[in-house]
């Protein structure tokens, strides 16, 4: 018959078991999306609006009463917007990133082929010889929303030292199609990472290159829009390794 110890340093035991394989199943569930396609939790939302503008580079069909935003707006214009053209025709917008503790709209108006965005840095370490080299600290997630047949695409790159303009050969396209309500895609890797071959020795030979890596180059997102009227971006800090060519 088993005595009153042994029953409960069975007890005991069962308990230290069953939370050890909760622990386990927990560190490798992946991560659960909602109905949306994006993580639940907290995030930094931004929102890319396209806009009509005049010659003068007004707003058209601008309601200050109904829209809430100056015209044109001025910088930290409520943190979270950058407005792009509607349709940018042969020039595309460039949105500037640059490095810092939290994510910020430095310049909002884009209309004139410019804006700036602040990014925390993406990645964990800066050791190429570390396991964690391709380690992102935060992952961000897009969708196309307004109304339907809108489209754009979003393209990393890089000014390097002798201003010479670099683009990745992966694009976002973001496309608002009339199929059921718009969900997020996951897009950490082609906006954390430029994938581009800049030597002049005519082999096709690209590298993948890590935001913010070279203090000598200037960072961008090439925007080119083609009537899409928002863009949402949810920066969500969940860690994880990016995978792909050149990784």
């Amino acid at each position: 018959m088993m005595s009153k110890m042994n029953t409960k340093y069975l007890a005991f035991g069962m308990i230290a078991i069953t939370i050890l394989l909760t622990s386990a199943f927990l560190a490798i569930t992946p991560m659960a999306l909602a109905g949306n396609g994006a993580p639940s939790g907290p995030h930094y939302n931004l929102n890319i609006i396209g806009v009509a503008v005049d010659k003068k580079g007004n707003f058209i069909d601008y309601d200050p009463t109904t829209d809430g935003y100056n015209n044109p707006p001025a910088a930290h214009d409520n943190g979270h917007r950058i407005f792009v053209d509607l349709y940018n025709g042969a020039t595309s917008t460039k949105i500037w990133l640059v490095k810092g503790e939290d994510f910020q709209v430095i310049d909002p108006d884009g209309t004139d082929g410019r804006a700036t965005l602040q990014l925390k840095d993406p990645f964990l370490t800066d050791d190429m010889n570390s396991t964690d080299y391709w380690v992102v600290e935060y992952q961000i997630f897009v969708r196309a929303l307004g109304k339907p047949n809108g489209e754009a695409w979003m393209t990393s790159g890089f000014l390097d030292e002798n201003q010479t303009a670099w683009y990745s050969l992966e694009t976002v396209h973001l496309v608002r199609s009339k199929d059921g309500p718009p969900k997020f895609d996951d897009k950490t890797l082609e906006l954390t990472t430029i994938y581009v071959d800049i030597t002049n020795d005519g082999i096709d030979n690209p590298v993948r290159y890590r935001l913010f890596d070279d203090a000598l180059w200037q960072y961008f997102w090439d925007y080119d829009n083609n009537g899409l009227k928002l863009l949402q971006i949810r920066f969500y800090e969940i860690p994880m390794t990016l995978s792909g060519p050149g990784i």
